[in-house]
């Protein structure tokens, strides 16, 4: 899914002259800034815990597999702090799907405050599925006055996600942040000190990461997440393609040429005026790439793997990648701090979504392939990760790292014993832990934590077919399935509509564009009747299927929850809603088998799928809860949380006030 209606060019030049500014500034500021600085520090309401406090993410890291293998004598960093600090469960939230999870964390409420409900919101006008984080598009504008004046298209990217993070709080008390990654934080807010937005950066098509493969011929794959080029043959040594970039102001797609040349054993992929070496089934480095749009230039990074199909080449092409070091579209605060991460260490992922599973669904790349990405995907965050660390002797650093939640998906059907991509993985895992725990000084607070677990996915369930079967979704005469965006529909009929990985919306009067059921006893009565017949869903061996369903009611509270499915649904572990339901598709089954590679998951019954705490300081681990971590944080570095959060601190709490 896009974001919406493409995004906003700034042009290098801007982003240049901002960091010289900027730059030079800080510098004539410097002793101002140090005075204002201690002078903040002074309000703090307790004496802090640590000076320092360090959260390491890790997405989708599971509890339970962590505790297998930490009593079977792995994962020694983790075992350490089990021992000496903390290790347990950590309550997600409801559903335990990413952007739900670390827009709680980061701003310590419920969904109903943060009004971030699943990765898709629903336009209930039209029925159509938007992404729930983000808006893109154009305002319009007017330059000059009178005569003199005319009219301008202006882009705009806004944050959808409610509520502060709480590392914006801290701005108030002097203590800076460097914020790695989190997902939810795109376009990145002001704060005291740098943010590397994460889950929800765009690509420069205006998607979430589609990728591109050329070769001869279609080869009949789908292509859900991808798109396919010709590949055409000049001669049996010369290949060329057209990689289509960034949509224009005419509406045309940017395109750059494509060459591929073998010449005797060496094979060379020219692109624009780039041109680097292929080895048969290994990834590039990124490539540098510029698209044109009149008379602007747009950046692009892209890696590039070639295969050999029955003596024809095809090769494969990331999704086109904001490049870090020239940014069209803002993917930092402060804008520089991007061009400054790739001066260090070179062009890195900028895509929120970065490692290509589509791709591997889809069969365009082998698991190796994959796998090589991820990890080096890995390696990226880590060396941004500890030039943080360096660079902070006291305040926050917050780091996630997506690899461990995409191997999960991946690779969860082969299973977590030794030797598998899962099994390494929570190896590797523990290693950047020992890492971690090698840099920390004596009033330094670690936290490791994850924002929901994991487990398997091996049905789906197609919730729009079920309510079409019981009578609660109606089609148009004639119509036997929809593909997506529920057209074909029959709105005049239909009471109720399956939308995002978990939920159901009523098709309420006044609220929906063609709104059939009446606010009040009608609906709750309504989805009382839906709620007790989901809960009876059975596979044709008689295995339930549903573990729980929630009325949006029972588990938010806020100004938001009129943007909540009315219900959500808690499936049990190996049930997801399926592929086609989640983007408004009415599939002929109920239940069907999960053929797809992505075959582990977290949408599931949120009680089912907990994440993971650890410290390195001993904290309250009863019932801890995502929405505990950012009052934890604040109180550990001597501030009150404000009322508004609804988590609680984890630490020791004094009743007298200890400020310092």
């Amino acid at each position: 899914m896009g974001p919406g209606a493409g995004f906003g060019i700034v042009t290098s030049f801007l982003v240049i002259l901002n960091a010289v500014f900027a730059s030079m500034l800080s510098a004539l500021l410097w002793p101002i800034t140090l005075i204002v600085r201690f002078i903040k520090r002074r309000r703090r309401q307790y004496k802090q815990i640590a000076k320092r406090v360090i959260v390491l993410g890790l997405d989708g890291f599971s509890p339970q597999i962590a505790e297998q293998m930490m009593d079977s004598g792995k994962l020694p960093h983790l075992s350490s702090l089990r021992n000496n600090g903390t290790f347990c469960k950590l309550q997600t939230t409801c559903p335990g799907i990413s952007p739900v999870a670390w827009s709680s964390f980061q701003t310590g409420v419920n969904p109903g405050k943060h009004d971030i409900f699943d990765f898709l919101a629903p336009d209930r006008k039209r029925y159509l599925a938007t992404l729930s984080s983000v808006k893109t598009g154009t305002t319009s504008s007017r330059l000059g006055f009178g005569y003199f004046g005319f009219n301008f298209s202006k882009p705009f990217v806004r944050l959808l996600r409610k509520s502060k993070p709480f590392w914006i709080l801290l701005r108030k008390y002097g203590i800076k942040s460097i914020i790695l990654r989190v997902p939810i934080t795109y376009p990145p807010e002001s704060l005291d000190g740098q943010l590397l937005s994460g889950m929800c950066v765009p690509d420069l098509r205006g998607t979430q990461g589609s990728y591109t493969v050329f070769s001869k011929s279609d080869s009949g794959e789908s292509y859900a997440g991808g798109i396919w080029r010709e590949l055409s043959e000049v001669n049996e040594h010369l290949w060329t393609g057209m990689l289509p970039g960034p949509m224009k102001n005419d509406g045309e797609c940017a395109v750059i040429p494509l060459e591929l040349k073998f010449a005797g054993k060496r094979i060379i992929l020219r692109i624009g005026d780039r041109k680097i070496y292929l080895s048969e089934g290994i990834l590039s480095e990124w490539v540098e790439l510029t698209f044109k749009s009149g008379r602007k230039k747009i950046k692009a990074i892209s890696r590039f793997c070639l295969t050999m199909e029955n003596g024809c080449p095809s090769v494969y092409s990331t999704a086109l990648h904001i490049d870090p070091f020239s940014p069209s579209m803002p993917i930092s605060h402060p804008v520089y701090y991007s061009k400054y991460l790739a001066g260090l260490f070179g062009p890195f992922a900028t895509l929120g979504l970065a490692e290509d599973t589509w791709a591997l669904n889809n069969n365009a790349v082998s698991e190796n392939i994959f796998l090589d990405q991820a990890w080096s995907i890995f390696d990226e965050r880590e060396r941004m990760y500890f030039d943080a660390l360096s660079r902070t002797s006291r305040g926050l650093v917050v780091c996630v790292f997506d690899t461990s939640d995409r191997i999960q998906h991946m690779f969860w059907g082969q299973g977590t014993s030794q030797d598998t991509p899962v099994y390494n993985m929570y190896l590797r895992m523990d290693e950047l832990i020992g890492r971690t725990l090698s840099e920390l000084g004596k009033d330094d607070m670690l936290v490791v934590m994850s924002d929901h677990g994991f487990t398997s996915f091996h049905t789906c369930i197609d919730f729009n077919r079920w309510l079409l079967s019981n009578g609660y979704l109606f089609l148009k005469d004639g119509v036997e399935t929809v593909d997506t965006s529920f057209k074909g529909v029959d709105w005049s009929r239909t009471r109720a509509w399956s939308m995002g990985l978990a939920g159901i919306m009523l098709n309420i009067k006044g609220r929906e564009g063609k709104g059939i059921v009446e606010p009040g006893r009608e609906a709750e009565d309504l989805l009382a009747e839906i709620a007790d017949k989901l809960l009876l869903l059975e596979t044709d061996e008689g295995e339930l299927v549903i573990n729980a369903v929630y009325p949006a009611s029972d588990v938010y509270q806020g100004p938001y929850v009129n943007g909540a499915p009315d219900l959500v649904i808690g499936t049990k572990a190996g049930f997801r809603a399926g592929w086609g339901c989640v983007t408004g598709g009415v599939g002929s089954e109920v239940i069907y088998p999960n053929t797809r590679r992505w075959n582990g998951d977290h949408c599931h019954d949120h009680k089912l799928v907990p994440g993971t705490l650890a410290s390195n300081i001993k904290l309250e681990s009863e019932n801890a809860s995502i929405l505990d971590i950012a009052p934890t944080i604040l109180r550990a570095l001597g501030i009150r949380p404000p009322s508004y959060m609804e988590g609680k601190a984890l630490l020791e709490m004094k009743t007298d006030n200890e400020a310092t």
